[in-house]
């Protein structure tokens, strides 16, 4: 992944999760695109077909079209390239 890479979150409302990936890319200064369930996409179908599986959890991150997975995926994927530790905070 890199700074521009294309990067979508997919996300619901009151979701930790949803909220902590957001945060995470901002501090890394990652742009993304945020699609949000029941304004973006409305069934879970739609999130499927978007992101090319049947997922049970929120949020789902999509970089360049791949799937990379919920927040503790993004959180692993950040600590190999040792830019985060692994509680996800971004080391210094």
């Amino acid at each position: 992944m890199t700074n521009n890479s294309k990067i979508t979150v997919y996300t619901k409302d009151n979701c930790i999760y949803c909220e902590k990936a957001k945060a995470l890319l901002k501090g890394l200064s990652y742009s993304f695109t945020e699609q949000k369930y029941g304004k973006d996409f409305k069934t879970p179908e739609d999130l499927y077909e978007a992101v090319g599986k049947k997922v049970r959890t929120m949020p789902q991150i999509v970089v360049d079209d791949k799937l990379l997975g919920g927040y503790n995926q993004l959180v692993e994927y950040f600590v190999e390239q040792g830019k985060v530790n692994f509680k996800g905070e971004i080391n210094k």
